[in-house]
């Protein structure tokens, strides 16, 4: 079996390299605003959510009746009627995979089981989710997900119901992120960053998922991208009106702010875009933040969405794994033709003959080392891949020289022969390139965030998360 998570020479480097050296301001609204083109936004697909622990089981008749999870989180209210004979209902907990997905997942068996009369679902939603921003979402058997605009919530009790006629997979996730994107950037002086709150495009289903409310889901910018091409990053436009809504609630992006007053943003809607001063002010750093209302009835639920930009006028590059965050100094950011320095640590971005870019970093002091690559790099957000897209642009790599190696678990390579890997988690994130040009020693400026599954074997993942960040402003090695 070939395994190729990344360009093997990218990774000899990497290891070359670790052995080598063991007040606010109101906005501006922007000018020749440019409608959003949602042709380009697809349907979210996912792999299906794995078992996370035993099935419960219960029978229910004709007479109906009530089976609770045996964790208590999950109930299905079944009424007289629904069913004609006898059924054994069973409810199996499972990972959620869905896109925003956050909170509980499970199983409902027989799968594909249809009721004559609807039965009511309802779900713990606790930490992670916000009332009225949240809502439970369904998966069919094609991979796909629907979010269910009936969603009820009960604030008292905490929990999200639907009704439904059918059984498969049940999780509860949110309509839009709950982090301003990207939540870290770093950009020169002069230089932009386009900031935006991620949700699903308004689309419509079948006639039967329509008159169901069940919405497919169809995320506007591919943060979590797991199923399509990468989707162009629109220009400034007010989405509140095009984002997905239930029927229970009305958004509202009331105020973006900027502190201290360094630079300029223009906003609109769920998107804004910072433009940084000539100069590099003290201290280096502004805040940018988006103040949203969600209105259910006369209650309303606000949140406030902090994004923090570093502005400077040399080169710059950190990287975090698990809330750890490793910082170079310029000297040790490698520059075409230029030495490395003494201290163990080293950064570099390098462009290879094809076109391919990959960016390494790699901290000496906890011998840490993260690799990401691109095949096809241009401005914009750029998708982790994951194991519904062997085709996917980025791949995304941590390894430390005496643990495990962690990494997006797909490649087009590693799919073949029924390997182990295809049953794996799926590999959440994106890299956002702000500046980027491949001639030998120009400026490249992005960032990169999202969660990698740690395989372990090559043969079978394992589920073991790894989080990753980062942001960097480094010149371009050419490799030809």
């Amino acid at each position: 079996m070939t395994t190729r998570p990344l360009h093997t020479g990218y990774l000899i480097l990497a290891l070359l390299l670790l052995g080598a050296v063991m007040s606010c301001k109101k906005t501006d609204t922007p000018d020749n605003e440019t409608p959003l083109d949602l042709s380009q936004v697809a349907i979210a697909i996912t792999p299906k959510g794995t078992a996370k622990g035993s099935v419960y089981t219960q029978q229910v008749g004709a007479a109906g009746g009530r089976v609770q999870s045996a964790d208590g989180l999950m109930t299905i209210d079944i009424p007289a009627g629904a069913l004609s004979a006898a059924t054994t209902i069973g409810i199996q907990p499972i990972t959620n995979e869905a896109p925003l997905g956050a909170g509980n997942g499970y199983r409902l068996t027989p799968e594909g089981t249809t009721f004559s009369k609807p039965v009511t679902i309802t779900m713990k939603y606790g930490a992670g989710l916000q009332p009225g921003l949240s809502w439970i979402a369904t998966q069919k058997s094609d991979g796909s997900w629907l979010g269910c605009r009936n969603t009820v919530t009960d604030e008292t009790a905490q929990t999200l119901s639907v009704q439904t006629i059918h059984f498969s997979d049940w999780v509860t996730g949110k309509l839009i992120d709950f982090r301003l994107a990207p939540e870290k950037a770093v950009v020169k002086t002069k230089g932009q960053v386009h900031l935006y709150v991620n949700g699903f495009a308004k689309s419509k289903g079948t006639a039967q998922e329509d008159q169901e409310g069940l919405a497919p889901l169809k995320p506007l910018y591919r943060k979590d991208a797991s199923d399509e091409e990468l989707a162009p990053l629109p220009q400034i436009t007010d989405l509140s009106t095009l984002l997905e809504q239930t029927n229970h609630y009305r958004l509202n992006f009331k105020q973006w702010r900027l502190s201290p007053a360094s630079g300029s943003l223009k906003a609109s809607g769920s998107k804004a875009v910072y433009t940084a001063p000539d100069k590099v002010p003290s201290p280096n750093t502004v805040s940018v933040s988006v103040d949203i209302e969600a209105t259910n009835a006369n209650r309303t639920t606000k949140l406030i969405l902090v994004s923090t930009i570093t502005i400077t006028d040399q080169y710059f590059a950190r990287f975090t794994v698990d809330g750890v965050t490793s910082v170079f100094t310029e000297g040790e950011i490698i520059k075409p033709n230029g030495p490395v320095q003494s201290t163990g640590n080293a950064a570099v971005l390098f462009v290879d003959a094809a076109g391919e870019l990959g960016i390494t970093f790699t901290h000496a002091g906890d011998q840490k080392t993260i690799t990401i690559n691109t095949e096809r790099p241009q401005v914009g957000t750029l998708p982790f891949a994951t194991t519904a897209t062997p085709q996917g642009h980025v791949y995304a790599v941590y390894l430390k020289t005496a643990g495990l190696v962690s990494y997006n678990c797909v490649d087009d390579e590693l799919l073949k022969d029924g390997n182990g890997c295809k049953q794996g988690r799926s590999s959440t994130g994106a890299l956002t390139l702000t500046e980027y040009k491949n001639e030998n020693g120009a400026m490249v400026s992005g960032s990169f965030s999202g969660t990698i599954w740690n395989m372990g074997d090559p043969v079978a993942c394992k589920n073991q998360s790894v989080d990753i960040s980062g942001e960097f402003i480094m010149p371009v090695n050419r490799y030809n």
